[in-house]
């Protein structure tokens, strides 16, 4: 799923991912995302995320066998990193960012090689698909 590539220079690993789920996956992952929220009222939404704690997931990426892949550490994002870096950091410059692009942003993973949009780059992550899952 992840490619390991070795820095002689500081002798850290740095991490890039090999198989992002494609544009279109993203986004009906980011579709049903909304759905669920609507349809739990957002409180079995907030449940349901808390009880995926530590897998990565959102309840809608559940649903799909997709995973937040934390390329720092080479595990799935926690919760807490996911709020603070996805959410707060990566959707602070989104923020700034798309809005001046004219939202071209938006659609970075449609170009971008790992499939990658933003905040994903802010947050050192990928999402990408675990078929191996059971819901």
């Amino acid at each position: 799923m992840v490619e390991q590539i070795i820095s002689d220079e500081k002798k850290s690993i740095v991490l890039e991912p090999l198989d992002g789920v494609s544009g279109w996956t993203r986004f009906g992952s980011w579709l049903l995302e909304r759905v669920l929220m609507i349809v739990t009222l957002g409180i079995g939404w907030i449940i349901w995320a808390i009880a995926l704690r530590g897998t990565g997931q959102t309840p809608a990426k559940k649903m799909m066998n997709l995973t937040i892949w934390d390329l720092e550490t080479n595990a799935p994002m926690t919760i807490e990193r996911m709020i603070i870096m996805r959410g707060l950091v990566g959707g602070l410059v989104a923020g700034f960012a798309l809005p001046l692009t004219l939202y071209v942003l938006a659609f970075m993973p449609f170009w971008d090689k790992n499939n990658r949009d933003l905040h994903d780059k802010v947050s050192r992550s990928s999402v990408i698909a675990t078929p191996g899952q059971v819901l």
